[in-house]
């Protein structure tokens, strides 16, 4: 099943949809998003990337991320893919925005 991410604009207004390996493989500007979750002790929740992923299998990161749907928020995506990749949902609050450029 293709999966297709938001393309937006540095004031993150939609541009279109596209494939997401393509826009990953173009280093084009789209949606996505990054959960960290923390326990009582500051303590960061880890997981490993699957060692089938095509960019930084095996990596150690962030408690899950993902790409928003189109239409979906931020926050619904978070709880989203939290509960597909770590099997919970929990109250997320969004913090903070950036733009970067990761090449892979």
């Amino acid at each position: 099943m293709k999966e297709f991410v938001v393309l937006v604009n540095e004031q993150d207004e939609p541009q279109g949809l596209m494939e997401k390996i393509e826009a990953h493989e173009k280093a084009l500007l789209h949606r996505a998003f990054s959960v960290f979750i923390y326990n009582q002790q500051g303590q960061l929740m880890l997981q490993q990337r699957a060692l089938t992923k095509y960019h930084t299998p095996g990596l150690w990161t962030n408690t899950c991320c993902s790409h928003q749907m189109p239409g979906e928020t931020n926050i619904q995506a978070g709880q989203r893919r939290l509960q597909e990749e770590m099997g919970f949902t929990t109250t997320l609050k969004e913090t903070i925005s950036f733009i970067y450029k990761a090449p892979f």
